[in-house]
């Protein structure tokens, strides 16, 4: 059926029970609304700018002995969709993709039905007490992605459907267990119409906005229990202060990703929680009341260019050079919204392509808007050595605050359940959700996506402060180990003494930037530090014994993770368990890599950059291994049976060389306690 509105085209879709309208766009930027109902029959107009069923990817899955059709589907329409319930218990849940595969964002403003009723209509002598069972015991739930739509929804919160990108329409229709009985004759259920409404934005809304346009807006930081949002008030080069920020970053008050101001939160001690968070905006937050620091990296996507169509050193940007090894050059970034794409990260020519999501904001099989990352190597103090074996640690003298000593002396095992304990056993200390989102010890993926954004026009290396090699994260030279620190320069040795506090805003000269905040990823204090130097850093990176899919432990019974599993231990692999066994955690706390049937050979240089296959037989996307292998001439290493475990950024100087420090450097490790090893929090919220 062709009609026409305004000379725009439409098209129509018939659906069993779901329904996308899109009034459309001609020119300009129209006001566009999109309709998704959910009804027996459905149609869906559509322009060039289209908000589409992904048809083919249907996912239908039942519970019991519920038996559930998402009907046929035939070019544009679905038809014949039908749930029959056979007893309590019973469920049918249908998954159905919704893609903007048009230019211009997206955004759901309402849901008509949102608050109606089921209805039943009985049928034959026992059709009341039938109703009435039904009543009682069946339950419609629909959620666009993972926001349950209902008469209280709050649609301002939902973000926008960019341009590309895609979002899970689920309806679901349970039988509850707490039924007694099941209807003796059939039951007909109405009020299961809904109608999801989209509009585009206005010119205004949508134009560029700091110099970012509309479908690159990073999502919007999600705070997890009585996390802060926090700015950074300079009073002058060496002091400020952190104070509260407005949630709803009015102003950029809270961060502008297009001016390398990333989103920083905080939680504070349980004594002054109540008081700050009842606090105006622009209240200051007393460092002393501060027990861990936050950063927020935005969900996105990146590219890497070849200016010569062989290496893939990056886009020549700020100076037009020519990116090397040595200095390379710009990552492309986007930011996406609930869309992973999956393309080869590499391009030539003018225009960026092939573009991949970082694995690291799919936690779990779960697309995240983002991640908090921890703004400092992790510090305070803990009762003994390896002295967490399970999530009821006592970790409450734990911190991630700037100028103090990062803790070190722990196996794997041991940093990984001092996270875990921060979120489940110690909440009152910090204020987090234990039953929301998931913190835990840094993967390689997130520390490639941390890296990335930084030397991306979001980071440091779109910084204007500083050029040439000084776009290099600064290393953190303190011989001490203490947190927060900046040498002044990328390649520093190691003090004790001479290096710059976090928030040391002298500038440095020409290039050089500022002399503190140039060791943080974005050049200015909002960043993340200690990724270059400090510590060397222990993340959950763990090569597989003999091609399995089983980690290893560590190198032998003397030098290992904690972590029961194999041993490579004089030229053979044992097993190894604690007196107190700790098993691996659950695959997604790690990452797991195998690299061929020979791993006795630690592949570097070229050889890692070209012949590295060793995740599930491919290219490490977006961890800062393979694809950016040597860049500023920093360590390149990986992993073998006796180093099985993976080590990032170097160190202060102490044990690995300052020349080869940095947010691109990796080496192997056994996993054990080492008084040089410290480690990083992330939130997956």
């Amino acid at each position: 059926m062709l009609e026409k509105m305004n000379s725009r085209r439409t098209k129509l879709i018939i659906i069993a029970c779901l329904c996308v309208a899109v009034l459309g766009l001609s020119i300009g930027y129209a006001l566009l609304s999109t309709r998704l109902n959910i009804t027996g029959t459905a149609k869906v107009p559509a322009s060039t700018w289209d908000v589409v069923f992904l048809t083919d990817e249907i996912q239908t899955t039942k519970t019991g002995m519920a038996k559930c059709d998402k009907g046929t589907i035939e070019g544009t329409s679905i038809s014949g969709m039908s749930v029959e319930f056979t007893k309590p218990g019973d469920a049918c849940t249908f998954s159905i993709p919704v893609k903007n595969t048009g230019n211009i964002s997206a955004k759901l403003v309402d849901v008509t039905g949102k608050s109606s009723n089921l209805t039943f209509v009985g049928s034959g002598k026992t059709a009341l007490s039938d109703q009435e069972l039904l009543q009682k015991s069946v339950v419609y739930e629909v959620n666009y992605g993972n926001t349950q739509i209902n008469g209280s929804t709050d649609f301002s919160n939902i973000d926008l459907l960019k341009a590309d990108n895609e979002i899970t329409v689920t309806l679901r229709v349970t039988f509850n267990h707490s039924a007694k009985d099941i209807p003796k004759n059939p039951v007909t259920l109405g009020g299961l119409d809904r109608g999801f409404i989209f509009e585009s934005l206005s010119e205004e809304e949508s134009g560029e906005q700091n110099g970012s346009s509309l479908d690159n807006i990073p999502n919007k930081p999600e705070l997890n229990g009585d996390m802060i949002p926090v700015y950074y008030d300079k009073i002058d080069d060496t002091t400020g202060t952190w104070k509260k920020a407005d949630v709803n970053n009015e102003n950029n008050n809270w961060y502008d990703y297009s001016e390398q101001k990333w989103a920083n939160a905080v939680t504070v001690v349980e004594s002054k929680r109540n008081e700050i968070l009842g606090a105006k905006v622009g209240t200051t937050i007393d460092m002393k009341n501060i027990n861990t620091m936050w950063v927020w990296i935005p969900r996105y996507s990146y590219t890497i260019k070849s200016e010569d169509g062989t290496n893939y050193f990056g886009k020549a940007s700020f100076d037009n050079k020519k990116p090397t090894q040595a200095l390379p050059g710009e990552i492309d970034v986007k930011f996406v919204s609930k869309v992973t794409e999956t393309g080869t990260a590499q391009y030539t020519g003018d225009t960026p392509t092939n573009w991949r999501t970082n694995e690291a904001f799919d936690f779990g099989g779960e697309k995240k808007n983002g991640i908090w990352v921890g703004k400092f190597e992790t510090t305070g103090d803990l009762s003994s050595q390896n002295a967490c074996i399970n999530e009821a640690c006592d970790v409450s003298k734990v911190t991630i605050i700037p100028g103090m000593a990062s803790l070190r002396g722990q196996r794997v095992a041991s940093f990984f359940y001092v996270a875990r304990s921060m979120q489940l056993n110690n909440t009152s200390t910090y204020g987090f959700d234990a039953t929301s989102g998931d913190l835990h010890m840094m993967k390689n993926d997130e520390w490639g996506a941390v890296a990335y954004l930084s030397q991306s026009k979001y980071g440091k290396y779109g910084n204007s402060d500083y050029s040439g090699a000084n776009k290099e994260v600064y290393i953190n030279n303190d011989s001490n180990f203490i947190t927060g620190h900046s040498g002044g320069g990328p390649s520093v040795s190691n003090s004790a003494t001479n290096w710059y506090e976090y928030n040391n805003m002298t500038n440095l000269g020409t290039g050089r930037g500022q002399a503190g905040p140039g060791a943080s990823t974005t050049g200015n204090i909002t960043g993340i530090y200690d990724m270059s130097g400090g510590s060397f850093e222990y993340v959950m990176g763990v090569l597989a014994y003999n091609e399995d899919d089983t980690p290893m432990s560590g190198e032998s019974v003397a030098y290992n993770s904690g972590f029961t599993g194999r041993v490579y231990e004089n030229s053979s692999y044992v097993d190894f368990k604690n007196d107190q066994p700790i098993p691996f955690p659950d695959s997604k706390y790690y990452n797991l890599y195998k690299i061929g049937t020979t791993i006795e050979t630690m592949p570097t240089g070229d050889n890692l950059k070209n012949s590295v296959k060793a995740c599930d037989g491919g290219v490490c996307y977006g961890q800062g291994l393979s694809e950016t292998s040597g860049w500023y001439g920093q360590n390149v290493g990986f992993l073998m049976s006796i180093v099985p475990w993976s080590l990032r950024g170097g160190d202060c100087g102490v044990d690995y060389s300052y020349t080869t420090a940095g947010v691109f450097s990796s080496r192997g490790t056994y996993g054990n306690a080492n008084g040089h090893g410290s480690f990083r929090l992330v939130f997956s919220v």
